[in-house]
């Protein structure tokens, strides 16, 4: 199984550096909400895919297993954190109409 791809235009944001200039690019504070709303929508995908893996994960161990609770918990403390992001994504929609 291959590694997931990087795309070759997003920035590295493990480095601060290119956090920085990230937001430093921005114009005006619609340009950074659309920046934010960007990025939370990014973070939504990401943790719906870990969703998804950890739910099918879950499927294949056995209820005795200690690990079972555990990714249970784990997928609804996800799921709570993808609530907040579409929260937050909905009053960046609203800002950004206004």
């Amino acid at each position: 199984m291959q590694p997931f791809q990087k795309k070759e235009n997003s920035p590295d944001f493990s480095n601060p550096a290119a956090q920085k200039s990230y937001v430093q690019e921005a114009k005006d504070g619609k340009t950074l909400m659309q920046k934010e709303l960007d990025v939370n929508r990014a973070e939504q995908v990401l943790l719906q895919q870990r969703i998804s893996l950890m739910k099918s994960f879950v499927n294949d161990i056995p209820s005795s297993d200690p690990q079972y609770s555990m990714m249970l918990l784990q997928v609804q403390m996800d799921q709570i954190e993808v609530d907040e992001l579409k929260t937050r994504e909905i009053l960046l929609i609203q800002n950004l109409s206004a």
